[in-house]
Formats: structure tokens, sequence, C-alpha cells
């Protein structure tokens, strides 16, 4: 057996959080093993058109046909997320397709093959352990399972444990309490007809977290609780659960424990012959949903990591570690912050089991502090649940400690730490909202430097992939076909024999290749790739193409961290190669070129805008009002004495839509957008930061603009009810801060006063209702 084996990752989106999760568990097994790993986000395994979110995207499906015996060792098929709608795929559907694969060895990741070694989860255990609480402690006797597709493996053996809990209790099962929807947020309008054809639902189970999700939205829709009017349940256990209101209880199935399994039983496969199925054992996670009644977890259980005099404080830092650290793809760093976490509870020991606070502690606390952040380099302490814990350690504190100058001091700790934690958490973000920037600039300009070439020649492949490395990529290799290839859906496709090597990157150098050297055996790109590797590695496989012409592939090793942005990649990098076949046909082509830079130019527009906007109304959205905000305030021509901030509630919404219909709420939406913009002008900026409410700002060199804006915005509110004569009349509240201008200007303490101004006003107004 070779030095080291390439294993082969086949995964839907890898910005997806279950395929991302996976991938990231194959990434550490891989490096574990000392072998490689090739991951290769395909999306369908037979895509129609019915399934596409994007007209062209099922150009990603033609990344399963470079495998041969000779590149890969074996192939990890995550069968149940490629497809955009997971388990779309038939088991005849599967079989064929995995038949193609020529005697390359294959195991499946929650597969449906009768022929193949899987791997999966315990789909059974966690789920009727979740519904025991639902039926025994919180008295449930109507509950449907919102299921996934009828032919996925996973979402049939949870409908399983969905009856066989209900048999355990002694309840029937009901065709009609059972729904099959895909694994995403859309299930929210079968969620709503489920609700509206049967009455007296008081549970759900969810085949997945991303179903609940939706599943709240459809409760908000019915004007239902979660948590007080029904119990919720899903499955995955999504890091965004404990965001949501209530969170979500859920079923743990850790995918990227299933990604280092798989890689692990990949491996055995080939060393040992060893073909028995595996499961991930999971367990059930209590949260708010679940719990009727409008109970919540911290009154129905014990707090975990309370600290009491007998706590042993070595044995607590060893657990709460546990609890508030979440490594990054290399936990390398984790023996130094776990040494910086231990001195920081020993100090805490140290003020909770003396009465006497002397200066040299409160200091030693304070470095220790400090010196804990110093050190997660990679941002890998969650400052969420830190902050969760920090409340806990200063109650127990508080509540040990008999003198009022030790509570005093307390006190006065706890906001230094909530001070510092917000201070961290600000610069992660600047940081995080920094790098995001540099690296989408670093890929719009692969496209964009090629706009600048006034001829083009072979050589200039090597420009496409010469700043890889400042957005992390050390190796990657520019696989193209001796011409461009059209390929429709539902077409086959097949690779020619040979690629051509156009160029390639070795960390900082990038080298073209002569015409000698670039041609490539298809049975040899993935060894050669890795070859270049000097240690064991992970290479990405991203398909480059424009429409119905595919171009080759780009071999790369786009660090984990950077996943999120493989698409714009792609994208960039197809773009800049059409540019340049065009720019070696410049005669004959004039027109395609055009064309190819107009949809450059109104895609990058286009994302850029999307991201700032908000849907129904055309206004900016959040993201975009503190964008433009700042903008406002760094164009000199604005800086006026006053900055005039405000908020605005559209009042009566949840009555509008109950009453006249969902449409007529979207409406009043819209009106309420309409009067702020027209009262505002051109001056300034107005958003919608979602539901009913609206935020603006501008400037203004007179204190007294406040007045002239409120008579003007209310003026344009008694017009459009007389023109509009609706059953209803449009109300709008309205709060407003006057701020005198500074160049240190902190926009969030500016709103807060504006939405408690608001707050008043809409106080004012219900008591004269």
């Amino acid at each position: 057996m070779k030095d080291r084996l390439n294993v082969a990752l086949i995964v839907g989106d890898i910005r997806d959080v279950y395929s991302n999760s996976i991938t990231k568990g194959a990434l550490n097994a891989a490096r574990e093993s000392g072998n490689n790993l090739l991951i290769v986000p395909g999306r369908y395994f037979q895509a129609s058109k019915e399934l596409l979110y994007e007209e062209y995207e099922y150009q990603y499906q033609t990344l399963f046909s470079y495998f041969t015996q000779n590149n890969v060792d074996i192939v990890i098929a995550c069968t149940s997320v490629v497809g955009i709608v997971a388990g779309s795929i038939s088991r005849n559907s599967l079989n064929d397709f995995l038949s193609r694969m020529e005697g390359i060895p294959v195991i499946t990741v929650s597969g449906d093959s009768d022929k193949l070694p899987n791997i999966c989860y315990d789909n059974k255990s966690g789920i009727k352990e979740g519904m025991d609480i639902m039926i025994t402690k919180e008295k449930c006797t109507k509950i449907a399972m919102v299921a996934g597709p009828k032919e996925n493996l996973d979402s049939n053996e949870r409908i399983e444990a969905y009856k066989e809990a209900l048999a355990d209790h002694g309840m029937p099962f009901e065709d009609r309490m059972l729904i099959h929807c895909d694994f995403t947020e859309k299930c929210m309008f079968d969620v709503i007809n489920l609700f509206k054809s049967v009455k007296g639902i008081d549970g759900v189970v969810f085949a997945n977290d991303r179903m609940a999700i939706g599943g709240y939205e459809a409760m908000r829709e019915l004007g239902l609780r979660v948590g007080i009017d029904v119990s919720f349940m899903g499955f995955d256990n999504l890091e965004k659960d404990i965001n949501l209101d209530p969170p979500l209880a859920s079923v743990v199935a850790d995918a990227e424990t299933m990604g280092f399994e798989a890689y692990n039983m990949a491996l055995d496969y080939l060393k040992y012959n060893d073909l028995d199925n595996r499961v991930i054992p999971t367990h059930f996670v209590m949260r708010d949903s679940v719990l009727r009644g409008g109970k919540s977890i911290s009154e129905a259980e014990p707090i975990a990591y309370k600290i009491t005099p007998q706590t042993d404080f070595d044995t607590f830092a060893k657990q709460t570690f546990l609890f508030i650290y979440n490594p990054s793809i290399n936990d390398a760093n984790k023996d130094n912050i776990y040494r910086a976490y231990l001195f920081f509870i020993l100090e805490v020991e140290k003020l909770y089991r003396n009465e006497r606070i002397d200066k040299n502690l409160l200091t030693s606390m304070a470095q220790s502090f400090n010196k804990l952040f110093e050190v997660d380099e990679r941002f890998e302490l969650d400052i969420g649940k830190f902050t969760i814990l920090m409340e806990s350690i200063k109650e127990a504190i508080y509540e040990n400690s008999a003198s009022k100058a030790k509570k005093a001091i307390i006190v006065n700790i706890s906001a230094y730490v909530y001070r510092r934690l917000a201070a961290v958490l600000s610069l992660r973000e600047s940081d995080e909202t920094y790098r995001m920037k540099r690296i989408q600039h670093e890929i719009y300009r692969i496209s964009a430097d090629m706009i600048g070439f006034d001829d083009a020649s072979e050589k200039s492949y090597a420009s496409i992939i010469c700043n890889f490395n400042k957005i992390g990529i050390n190796h990657s290799f520019l696989f193209l076909f001796k011409e461009p290839i059209k390929h429709a859906i539902e077409e086959p496709f097949a690779p020619p024999e040979f690629m051509y090597l156009k160029a390639m990157q070795i960390e900082d150098r990038v080298i073209s290749l002569s015409d000698r050297e670039q041609m490539i055996p298809l049975s040899d790109m993935f060894e050669f790739a890795f070859s270049k590797i000097e240690k064991a590695g992970h290479l990405v496989m991203l398909n480059l193409y424009v429409r119905e012409m595919i171009y080759g592939v780009l071999v790369c090793d786009i660090p984990y961290k950077v996943f999120h942005y493989y698409e714009s990649l792609i994208y960039q990098v197809s773009c800049a190669i059409r540019i340049l076949h065009l720019l070696m046909y410049t005669e004959e082509t004039s027109n395609q070129l055009k064309e190819s830079l107009e949809i450059i130019t109104k895609n990058n527009l286009r994302l850029d805008t999307l991201s700032k906007q908000d849907e129904l109304t055309g206004l900016y959205n959040r993201r975009g009002f503190f964008v433009e905000a700042q903008n406002l305030f760094e164009d000199e021509t604005q800086k006026k004495k006053y900055i005039i901030v405000g908020f605005a509630d559209t009042d009566n919404l949840k009555m509008i839509n109950d009453n006249f219909g969902h449409d007529e709420g979207d409406f009043i939406i819209v009106s309420s957008a309409n009067i702020l913009s027209d009262t505002l002008g051109n001056r300034g900026v107005v958003a919608r930061l979602g539901g009913d409410e609206f935020v603006f700002v501008y400037t203004s060199d007179s204190k007294d603009e406040e007045k002239a804006f409120v008579e003007l915005f209310e003026e344009n509110i008694r017009k459009f009810n007389n023109e509009e004569h609706k059953e209803y009349r449009l109300s709008i509240s309205l709060g407003m801060y006057v701020y005198e201008y500074n160049d240190n200007i902190d926009l969030k303490e500016l709103l807060e006063s504006a939405d408690r101004e608001m707050y008043h006003i809409k106080k004012k107004k219900r008591m004269k209702e």
C-alpha cells in the first residue's frame, strides 16, 4: 500500500451546516491518520430542472465523472445531502450512480444502498427520549411529525421512532399527523396547512432542525407560541438552535463525528476489508421549546456547573472548559488556552473562598482574564457560553459572601468582566468583517485583473491564481480541457482522457507550464496534485463553468474557514478563464467579451445590493443601514452640526394581518416604508430592521429640524389615510433623538436613545386609546 491514501468525500454544498460539519470531521481524521482527502462538493447525483436553485448549477454533478481506480483509493458518498432536496435520489438511482464508480471501493453516509457498507446515525433513541418527555412530563396528547422526503433512509428511520414512541405510550398513529417535506425551512407552508387541517396539535417532531426553524415561522403566522401552546423538537442540534426564541430542543447528531468516523471507516475498509455497517450514537438535548406553559429549563432543571463550598476547582475547570471551548479545524492551541483558563479559575477560587479581598488578588484576576483572551488567537472560546458561565459564577460568589464590601467588589468585578467581554466580541466582529472584506476583494480581483489585459497568452493563466495565497490557498492546480465542452442538463458527461495543467501554485510560487508539460492523464491528476503537497493534506475539486460551457476544474487546498466563499471563487475563476479565451480570439468574439464583462459587473453589483437590501420594501436592511450610515458620517459634505436618528414602528400590524390578511399587512409595511422615505427625501438613510420596525438617520445644521420632520411625517400619514379609504387607519409610532455631531459617534448608542423615545411615545398612544 502506498504511503498516503487518496480518499474522496462526496458532499453537497460545503456552505451548508451539515455538509460543512461532515467535511470538518473528515479533515480532522485525514490529518490524524496522515492520509489525503479530496473534497468533492457535487450537490447533485441526477439534477433535474425542478430541483435547481440556479439554472446552471447542474454542472456540479459532472465532478463525479473524474474518478478512476488510479486517482482515488476509495469514495465516501454522503448520499443524503447530495441534492438540494436531500434524499430525492431513489435506491435504484443511487445504485445506478454508484455502479459507475468502475470498481472503486465506496462507502455511504446515511445511504440507502443495499450493496454497500454504510455509516449512519442512531435515528431512534434520541427521538424516543424526547417524545417520552413531551408525553409524560409535558402531557402532549396530539403529536405530529414533519418528516423528510419519502425515499430518505434517515427520515424513514425517524418516522419509525416516532411511531414506536406513540405505541410505547398507548397512543395511536394517524396518517394525517405525518407530512413529508424537503429538509429545509420551506416546510413552513406545509406546517401551516397541517395545523389548519388538524385541530388541537400540541407537539411536533421535526426530522431535522432546519425544518423546525420553518416551523417557528409557521407558528408566528398562526399566532401560536412555541414552548407555550405547542412543544417542538428537532434533530441535528445545529449551533443556531440556542439562538431561537425559545431555544430549540433537539437530538444531538454530531455531523463532525460522522465525518471523522466515516473517514476512519474508509481506511479500515482498505486496510482490513472491514465491511461492517456502523452507527453514530445520538441523544436528546432538553431546551425551552419542549416545555409548554412558558416554563424554562432553569425552572425545570438545576444549573449545571454551579459552584458550592465542596467544589473542586480543578475538576470544575476541566468540565466547564469543554462547555466554552469551540475548537477550530486546528486545535493546536487548545493546551495553551486551557492553561490560561485554569489559572483564571484558580483565581476565581481565591475570590470565592476569601472574605477579605486585597488589590493583589484583583490585579491578578484581571491579568489572568486578559491573558485568557490574548491566548485565544483563533477565537475558539464561545463568548455566549462564557457569559452564561460567568453569570453563574458571579451568583455563586455573591450568595456565598457575608460582607457588604465583598458583595460590592463582586458587582464591580462582574461589570468589568462584561465590559471586557463586550470589547472582545466587538474586536472579533470587526476582525471577521475585515477578513471577509479582504477575502471577497481578492476573489473579485481574479476576473477584474483579466479585464485590464490588452492581449492574452498561455502564460496569462498563471495570473488567475497568482494571489490565491492572500486568501489562504497554498496549493492550486488549474486543470482545463483542450477546448471547452458544452454540456446541457440531463445529457451524459465524460471528461477527456487528458487534462491540461495550465498553471499551478506551490506556496508562494506560481508556475506556467510548457505545452509538453501541460498534458496530464485523467487517471493521474489527483495523485499528481497531492504529490506536490509536502505533507498529507486536503484538496477541493471545483468545477469551472459559465452557463453550458465547462472549461475544466480547479483543484486547490482552500482553507476550511474560507469554504463559504468557494462558489464566488468558482464564479470569478470561470469568468476569468472565459475572458482569457475570448481575448485569445478577440476579433471573432468581441461581442461575447462585452457580454461576459456585463455579466460580471451585473452579478457583482447584484450580490452587493441584495446583501444590503430588504426584499419586501426595497429599503436597506440592518446590514445595509449600518454600512450606509457609516458612509454618511464619513461624507465631508454631510458633516453638519447635528445628527438626527429615529425609530419608527407600524402600529397594530398584527391586527391588520389577523383581520385583513398578510397581503394587506405587507401593503401596510410597504406603505410605512414609502412614507418614511418620502419624508426623509435624499437627506439620509432609512432602513427596515425587520417586521414592522424601521430606522433612519440624517444630518442637519438646525436642532429644530426634528419638529419639521415630525410635522411632515404626520401630514404624509394623514394624506395616506384620506386617499386610501381603508377599513382601518394607518398609525406609525415615531421616536427621534438629536445628537450634536462629533468624531466619536456611537451609532448603536444613538439608536438605543431613539428606541427608548419611540417606546415612550407608543406607551402614550396606548394610554390615550
